[in-house]
């Protein structure tokens, strides 16, 4: 019995009994590269009961993954759900933070987003309070009576409300746990918007006995390039040699792979699947007063 997988499934957090399933390696056993800018894989390997497999690939990889994968199990077994991490806007799950870390905020607009959260200051003046808010004062500098916009942070202490110059501030502690951890989480995902490591791809193959399973897709890849040597000689016939080079831009061996070159340009086009779209939906208002207005009547 074959499975396809029809639909790419993202599950985050999968809790299942894929924890207890067994580990397999999907090898590489076969090749085709197109001069068109793509390569077919075809992964497999031999599993007893239930099991699992990692793939990892580059991040900028996983589009191709979600439109062209193929998942068979020719044993009787069925496909599980094929699971990877999800990739959210960056602006996006950034807001869902308590700390909003979108627009690079300035330090006194981070502390403002703080108002009510209990801190340890440094600096000229050791503080321990809630910040209160921050605000801007106009201050007289030089003796020329200029004057330029300072941020002060507004702390309440046990000995009442203090203000701080920003600028002077030597170091800030959250001391509410929960809110470092959200400060620390939204730092944690703005690096990860720039995270160019692999990202893994998890199949699940369920069933019982030994049995052959296999996965497939495509992946772009360099094209492969022709050269060919042809040698004259005055007692023989000429001698015409063909040579294909191709580049394995993989990060293994292709050891025991059959390897094919295909010089068709089947069409190849890029689609991004890895990015979720959001619909906007309009915004419809209730008419909180509509029963106080006085009615109309036409004649």
């Amino acid at each position: 019995m074959f499975r396809f997988m029809g639909v790419a499934v993202s599950v985050l957090g999968l809790t299942t009994a894929a924890g207890a399933a067994a580990t397999t390696d999907l090898k590489v056993n076969r090749v085709s590269i197109f001069s068109s800018g793509v390569a077919f894989f075809e992964r497999g390997a031999t599993v007893n009961g239930s099991a699992t497999a990692e793939l990892r690939f580059r991040a900028e990889q996983i589009n191709d993954i979600l439109k062209s994968l193929v998942v068979q199990d020719s044993g009787g077994g069925t496909i599980g759900v094929v699971s990877y991490a999800s990739k959210d806007p960056l602006e996006r799950t950034l807001k869902s933070f308590a700390v909003d870390l979108t627009e690079q905020p300035s330090l006194a607009r981070l502390l403002n987003q703080f108002r009510g959260q209990p801190v340890e200051i440094a600096g000229p003046r050791q503080l321990k309070g809630v910040i209160v808010g921050v605000e801007t004062q106009r201050i007289s500098v030089g003796e020329g009576k200029e004057t330029v916009e300072v941020a002060f942070v507004n702390v309440l202490t046990d000995a009442g409300l203090q203000q701080l110059r920003i600028d002077q501030l030597q170091g800030l502690k959250l001391t509410d746990e929960k809110m470092a951890s959200e400060l620390t989480k939204a730092l944690a995902a703005l690096a990860g918007g720039q995270d160019v490591d692999k990202k893994t791809v998890v199949l699940r193959f369920e069933g019982q006995g030994q049995r052959q399973v296999r996965a497939s897709f495509l992946l772009e890849s360099p094209i492969w390039k022709t050269s060919y040597r042809l040698v004259l000689s005055s007692d023989q016939k000429p001698f015409l040699q063909g040579w294909a080079a191709v580049e394995n831009a993989t990060e293994e061996d292709w050891k025991d792979v059959r390897l094919s070159l295909v010089s068709g340009r089947p069409i190849s086009f890029r689609m991004d699947l890895y990015t979720p779209i959001y619909v906007p939906r309009p915004q419809e208002d209730l008419e909180l007063y509509a029963s106080l207005r006085a009615p109309e009547f036409e004649g």
